[in-house]
């Protein structure tokens, strides 16, 4: 019995330390149930909760829309992502703001982020955010942690078919200057998404964090009955699985996403959508 405990305790641990780059600080996904349900690609779709993360695709938003989403890791306490957005049209291009929170009252990490979008042209786009984040514990000991960094995005559309994107996260790659040094990762994201059919589209993307090896992420979505979608997606660097499902009614959206680390186990996220 001891024998057997003592080799699931390896087993974990083994498995925490190749997901790492999970639990990398202020490492935030984008919380989309698009991009979740389709392996973390993000870069390169073209949906308003994407957009709203990811501000690659900021700037073809014609209308206000504001996202909630819910995500937790391997349905594990303390290590929950809550998020919402929202976003404006501008008479050039247009403004989003987004805030996420990671964790519990004994340890949380945030993001407060002002971004904003515009088109160049009809085939490409720029994007651009500051974020400023924060971590803190509840012990007073500690104190907190705050920072400003930015981000810098483009898509790229030559046809209505193809579109390509590209994201650099933190690209300066700043310390914190505190007595324990806590790494804020520069991500740099490079992905296309093309849809092949009306209702058949795959999307594959590249990202480097500079601490850690490349990532590779591809997704499918599949929509039918114009309003609902089902999408797939698989990740490296760890090996992740994931499904999705989402419908669009109006003004009215919802996404259903889960994904499957071969170790660790589940992570479901929910996504609120709504179009003014």
């Amino acid at each position: 019995m001891m024998a057997t405990c003592i080799k699931r305790l390896f087993v974990n641990i083994v498995a925490l330390l190749f997901a790492v780059p999970l639990f990398a600080q202020f490492d935030f996904p984008v919380m989309s149930g698009a991009s979740a349900g389709m392996g973390g690609a993000s870069v390169a779709l073209d949906d308003d909760a994407t957009a709203l993360y990811a501000t690659t695709g900021l700037a073809s938003i014609d209308r206000g829309c504001a996202s909630l989403a819910v995500r937790q890791n391997f349905i594990a306490q303390g290590m929950g992502y809550a998020s919402v957005a929202m976003a404006l049209p501008a008479s050039h291009g247009a403004w989003a703001a987004a805030f996420i929170n990671y964790g519990n009252k004994d340890y949380h990490e945030q993001q407060l982020s002002l971004a904003y979008g515009l088109a160049i042209g009809e085939a490409i786009a720029m994007g651009a955010a500051f974020h400023y984040l924060r971590s803190a514990t509840s012990d007073a000991y500690y104190q907190p942690l705050n920072r400003l960094t930015f981000s810098l995005a483009l898509q790229y559309r030559p046809t209505d078919d193809l579109i390509v994107g590209f994201r650099a996260y933190n690209p300066v790659a700043a310390l914190a200057e505190t007595e324990q040094a806590v790494r804020t990762p520069a991500l740099f994201n490079l992905g296309a998404s093309y849809r092949m059919r009306d209702e058949l589209m795959a999307t594959a993307e590249v990202e480097k964090n500079v601490y850690y090896d490349y990532s590779l992420r591809f997704g499918l979505e599949y929509t039918f009955l114009y309003d609902y979608a089902l999408r797939v997606g698989y990740s490296t660097n760890p090996s992740v699985y994931s499904f999705g499902a989402g419908i669009r009614k109006d003004h009215f959206g919802a996404d259903l996403a889960v994904q499957l680390h071969q170790a660790l186990g589940l992570t479901p996220q929910v996504g609120l959508n709504y179009r003014f």
